[in-house]
C-alpha cells in the first residue's frame, strides 16, 4: 500500500511539472560554430578542422591527410525569474530567484582518410541539455528545484567522394542521456520532497551531403535524426523508492550552410535551419502502478544566421556572426520551470591563429539571448487548492572557449 501512494504522489508531481523533457538543443556543445554564431555550421560548410566530423561527415574528403581537434569550452547562463503574484501553494516564494548555472564541456574529433574515395571520422560531443538550479525558495519549487539532463555523443561516420565537386556522408549516432531533478516539496510537509533519476542509451543517424560550386564557394547540409530516450531510473519520495521511466526527445535537426570567399581576405557564410520540436506534443511519465503524460504542444522552429570570416594576415583571421531562431512555444500556460522557452538571438565572436604548419588555435566567444517570456501555469485548475505559478523570465547565455586543431 505505501508504494502504491508513493507512485501516486511522485506521478502526480511529475505531470505538474515537465520531467525536465524540453531540453534546449545547443549547436554550440558539438557544431564549433560559435565565433560566428552559427553561420557556415561550424565545418559544414568550410571544412578546414576535424570538427568536420560531427558538423558535415560527408565533408571530411576535404581532407587528404589525418587531423585531430579538442575543444575546451565553458557555458554560463543567467536565468531570472520575476514571481508577478502566483497563487495558492506557489505563493510566499521569493519575489526574485536567480537559476543560473555554469559547467565546463569538452569535445573531441578525429578524420583519417582511407583512399582517394573514402574517409572515416568519428566525433565524442554532445547536442543539448538542460542545467538549471532554483534553490529551495523559488516560488515554483514545489514543481523544480533543480535539474540537469545532460547528452553525449558518440559519433562515426564515413564519407564518399562522388566526384571533385560532391561527397555524402552517414554516420551512427549513440547518445547516453542522464537526467537528475528535485522537487522540494511543501513547506509544511504535506508534499514531500522528490528526487527523480535516470538515464538512456539510444541511438540515431545523420546524413549528409557536401557540394563544390566551384573554387570560392560551396554549401553542405547535414541531418541528425531523432532520438528518442526512455530515461529509466527512480522517484524517490518519503525515503522510498519506485521505478520510473520518462520520455524525452532529442529532435530532429536539418541544417543548410554556405561558405562563399568574396576576396583574398574576407569569406562570408550562412546557415538555414529546421528543428522538428513539434515532436515534444506530451511527455510521457510511467511509474509502476501509474501512468501519465505532460502537454507541451512545441512548435517546429526555423533558424537563419550569417557570418564573416576576415583573414587580417598570415597568422590571424577574425570572426563574427549572428544568429535568430524561433520559439517553440509562447503560451504562458504551457511553460514550465525546467526550459523556459522563446525567440533565441545569438551574436558570435572570435579569432583563428596559424601557431605553425600543424596547429591551428580557435578562440570563440557566443552569447545567446533567449529571451523574455511568462509562465502561468495552474495546479489542480477548478478545485478549491487551485493553485498558479505566474511570473517573468529573463534568459541569456554565455559559451567560450579554445578549440585546437592538429593537422599530421
Amino acid at each position: 500500500m505505501k508504494q502504491h501512494t508513493i507512485s501516486i504522489i511522485a506521478l502526480s508531481m511529475l505531470v505538474a511539472t515537465n520531467a525536465n523533457a524540453g531540453a534546449y538543443m545547443f549547436p554550440e556543445l558539438g557544431m564549433m560554430s560559435n565565433s560566428t554564431a552559427g553561420a557556415g555550421a561550424g565545418a559544414q560548410a568550410i571544412a578546414e578542422g576535424a570538427e568536420t566530423a560531427f558538423a558535415n561527415p560527408a565533408a571530411m574528403s576535404e581532407f587528404d591527410t589525418p587531423v585531430m581537434a579538442f575543444n575546451i569550452q565553458g557555458m554560463v547562463s543567467s536565468i531570472d525569474y520575476t514571481d508577478s503574484g502566483s497563487t495558492g501553494v506557489f505563493a510566499g516564494g521569493d519575489d526574485q530567484t536567480a537559476a543560473g548555472t555554469s559547467m565546463p564541456v569538452g569535445s573531441f574529433y578525429y578524420i583519417q582518410p582511407i583512399n582517394d574515395k573514402w574517409t572515416a571520422g568519428v566525433a565524442l560531443a554532445s547536442s543539448g541539455g538542460s542545467l538549471i538550479d532554483y534553490g529551495p525558495d523559488y516560488a515554483g519549487a514545489l514543481l523544480l528545484q533543480d535539474a540537469q539532463l545532460l547528452t553525449v555523443q558518440l559519433n562515426p561516420s564515413v564519407s564518399y567522394k562522388v566526384n571533385e565537386q560532391l561527397s555524402f556522408g552517414v554516420g551512427l549516432v549513440s547518445e547516453l542521456g542522464v537526467l537528475e531533478q528535485n522537487l522540494a516539496g511543501s513547506t509544511d510537509g504535506i508534499i514531500p520532497k522528490i528526487e527523480v533519476t535516470g538515464d538512456s542509451l539510444d541511438f540515431g543517424y545523420t546524413l549528409s551531403s557536401f557540394y563544390k560550386i566551384d573554387a570560392n564557394n560551396q554549401i553542405g547540409f547535414t541531418y541528425r535524426s531523432e532520438i528518442d530516450h526512455e530515461l529509466d531510473g527512480e522517484v524517490t519520495a518519503l525515503g522510498a523508492s519506485n521505478d520510473s521511466s520518462i520520455n524525452v526527445v532529442m529532435p530532429a535537426m536539418a541544417l543548410l550552410s554556405g561558405h562563399h570567399q568574396l576576396t583574398a581576405d574576407t569569406a562570408m557564410m550562412w546557415s538555414l535551419g529546421w528543428t522538428d520540436f513539434s515532436k515534444i506534443a506530451e511527455t510521457p511519465v510511467t511509474l509502476t502502478n501509474a501512468s501519465g503524460g505532460i502537454a507541451r504542444d512545441w512548435k517546429d522552429t526555423v533558424s537563419a544566421s550569417v557570418g564573416v570570416h576576415y583573414q587580417l594576415n598570415s597568422k590571424w583571421r577574425l570572426e563574427s556572426g549572428v544568429y535568430y531562431e524561433t520559439s517553440p512555444q509562447d503560451d504562458p500556460t504551457y511553460q514550465y520551470p525546467d526550459v523556459p522557452t522563446g525567440e533565441i538571438w545569438k551574436l558570435g565572436m572570435g579569432a583563428s591563429y596559424e601557431l605553425n604548419s600543424q596547429w591551428r588555435l580557435q578562440m570563440y566567444y557566443e552569447y545567446l539571448y533567449a529571451g523574455q517570456s511568462s509562465i502561468e501555469y495552474t495546479l489542480l485548475e477548478g478545485s478549491p487548492l487551485e493553485s498558479t505559478l505566474q511570473g517573468d523570465y529573463d534568459i541569456d547565455l554565455h559559451f567560450f572557449g579554445l578549440l585546437m586543431n592538429y593537422r599530421f
